[in-house]
């Protein structure tokens, strides 16, 4: 099978990951000595903690390694469900271990993909946006930091764009929710044109699959004609429904385009004057405060990063049968999943690759405190590797799984 694949999935290295894993292991020894010290940690690392010993730059390191621990299980519980519904909706085996869940998933593709080798499956998707809150950042280090000024050192954006609103001129793309006129992308239903694949009610011809009736069909039994049903691939007419590329007419989520001037809704780029609720879309958000303060609400922010998940479009060219059909309808509904997961998980670990080295700087300030801030250091340690091995599990399962939808490309 040939496979056309639009977007590139996962934009960062494991050596990241692999980092982050090993300094944390390094972390993990320099604390060993004081796992035998008496006097137990009030917390308990596997849910949201506040902590409260008075000092404010181990409280901030001890709450954002408890953070760090829940947000990675459910970025691994989200690509663990993905995988089993995928490969349950193939015919495999389900796992509650998220690495052979995404194995079986990863297998199921390849042997739908290996039974169908004269067909040319297409996989289009919007890719997942993530932003990280600009404002949650100066509110973080000033809490813990108290020479942090941020009108005299704000936080930065590294490697995306700020975005938020505008109230002036937006030089960029402009992002406005249910759009009535929509020149853009589309995240949600387009009705209108698309000039992307589709899966929606086509008005014009569909070149594709059809779902209900079609006017016509090739010899392979694609849709070349208009179809009254659900159209998947391409449409010459309008649409009503998901569009993978650029709408024209209106957008029932959101619509971004590009701009230069007025923007009544989201503003990603430059603004003539000082953005609203900032954000730091597609990079990770930077601050300049203590290395103990710099470390915690870095990864505290990209802990609470927001991504939208990708809408997916699959469709194929080709001879189809039942199985082409049941891997079309799992990756259009689940692939998204993952990728939106792929994408958070970027920026959490770029963020969190200091976090290990300062839990281990502050342990002699946690014995000073006394010994059951020592007993939170060393759970928080601890609590923090684990959170990097479930970060690596779902990093090397989404390539995994992306791999096997992208096999054959050309």
């Amino acid at each position: 099978m040939r496979l056309a694949y639009s977007q590139s999935t996962f934009p960062f290295a494991r050596h990241v990951l692999m980092g982050l894993l090993f300094t944390g292991l390094a972390a993990t020894s320099a604390c060993d000595a004081d796992s035998g010290l008496p006097g137990e940690c009030p917390h308990d690392f596997s849910v949201i903690v506040d902590s409260n010993f008075g000092q404010a730059d181990l409280d901030a390191l001890l709450e954002v390694s408890a953070k760090f621990s829940v947000t990675s299980l459910a970025v691994e519980n989200d690509m663990n469900s993905a995988c089993n519904a995928i490969a349950g909706d193939l015919g495999g085996e389900t796992s509650d271990d998220t690495a052979i869940a995404c194995a079986n998933a990863a297998a199921a593709i390849d042997s739908v993909l290996a039974a169908e080798a004269s067909v040319t499956l297409s996989v289009e998707f919007v890719p997942a946006v993530c932003s990280a809150s600009l404002d949650a950042m100066v509110s973080c280090a000033g809490e813990c930091d108290a020479d942090f000024d941020a009108t005299v050192t704000p936080p930065t954006c590294e490697g995306g764009e700020l975005s938020g609103g505008c109230s002036g001129s937006c030089s960029g793309s402009c992002s406005v929710e249910a759009s009535a006129e929509c020149t853009g992308s589309c995240d949600a239903s387009c009705s209108g044109t698309c000039t992307g694949s589709v899966s929606a009610t086509c008005s014009g011809t569909c070149t594709g699959q059809c779902s209900g009736t079609c006017t016509a069909t090739d010899s392979a039994g694609n849709c070349v004609g208009e179809c009254t049903g659900t159209c998947t691939g391409k449409c010459s007419g309008s649409i009503e429904g998901s569009c993978s590329g650029s709408c024209e007419g209106s957008c029932s989520g959101s619509c971004r385009a590009e701009i230069s001037g007025s923007c009544e809704g989201s503003c990603s780029g430059s603004c003539d004057v000082e953005f609203v609720e900032p954000t730091c879309e597609g990079g990770s958000a930077s601050v300049e405060a203590s290395a103990d303060c710099k470390a915690a609400c870095e990864s505290d922010v990209a802990l609470d990063v927001e991504c939208s998940e990708p809408t997916v479009i699959v469709s194929f060219d080709g001879a189809f049968s039942s199985d082409l059909e049941a891997l079309a309808a799992t990756l259009q509904t689940n692939y998204g999943t993952i990728l939106a997961a792929a994408a958070q998980l970027a920026i959490v670990a770029e963020a969190a690759t200091e976090l290990p080295g300062r839990l281990s700087e502050v342990a002699g300030a946690a014995a000073d405190i006394g010994l059951e801030a020592a007993d939170c250091l060393r759970l928080a340690v601890e609590a923090q590797i684990a959170a990097a091995a479930s970060i690596q599990v779902s990093v090397e399962a989404s390539v995994e799984v992306s791999g096997s939808v992208s096999a054959g490309t050309n």
